[in-house]
């Protein structure tokens, strides 16, 4: 095959998973979890997903709680696709002066010095599927990334970050060009371990958006997704 048909097959993929992520953008719905109900779902949601992955004991409750959940500066996402909660991730946005801000104690050597000058760091965690639907939104992961990057650009992050099990890091780094932290370490209560990954988003927020439009928000939407009570980052070019 000659470089210039491998070229047209990659802009071929690149137009059409462009297409397949606006469509599946019109099923899916990201709703910040405040009520007791809403929060209440996610931690089931949780527990379902993570006993099926075999990642924790079962339980007499039938949930999944971090004290994390309750620190502030933690939001608690779900995404609604055809009206019905298939995913769910936590938010945690913090610096080194933020006394609650629990994600540096797993990987300190990695996040404390990012943390360094008052930077901001976003970190995603307690990402969670319904085992029996995600089959069947293919596309489900880019829009649990795409919560990560409007969180980033909300709150003018200079770095996210995420704990991930081993296996789906090749996935951050493939679609966001994240650095791998190949140690993987153990979670508390958890039957798996964690890998931990970082990018720059400061220097990055240009190049995704260049590559993947569909990660660029509006203010509305992130005012609506993320409370106009916190301080709003300015849009990236």
């Amino acid at each position: 095959m000659h470089r210039t048909d491998v070229s047209l097959d990659h802009a071929a993929a690149v137009s059409n998973r462009g297409i397949q992520l606006s469509l599946f953008s019109e099923r899916i719905v990201s709703q910040r979890a405040k009520s007791y109900a809403e929060r209440d779902a996610i931690f089931k949601l949780r527990y379902q997903s993570y006993l099926h992955a075999k990642l924790i004991p079962p339980n007499a409750f039938g949930r999944y709680l971090e004290p994390s959940d309750h620190a502030e500066g933690s939001y608690l996402i779900g995404l609604h696709a055809d009206h019905i909660l298939v995913a769910a991730l936590r938010l945690q946005i913090g610096g080194a002066a933020a006394a609650d801000f629990a994600p540096p104690e797993l990987f300190p050597d990695v996040l404390r010095p990012l943390l360094r000058s008052n930077k901001t760091l976003v970190h995603m965690s307690c990402v969670a599927t319904n085992a029996e639907l995600a089959c069947s939104y293919v596309w489900l992961p880019y829009f649990i990334l795409r919560c990560w990057i409007v969180a980033a650009e909300h709150f003018g992050a200079d770095y996210i970050a995420a704990a991930v099990r081993p296996q789906h890091q090749l996935f951050y780094r493939r679609v966001l060009g994240c650095d791998l932290h190949a140690q993987s370490r153990p979670r508390p209560h958890h039957l798996a371990p964690v890998g931990l990954v970082t990018l720059d988003f400061a220097a990055s927020a240009g190049r995704l958006y260049r590559n993947l439009p569909f990660l660029r928000s509006t203010l509305p939407e992130r005012l609506q997704l993320l409370g106009p009570e916190t301080s709003v980052g300015g849009d990236r070019a």
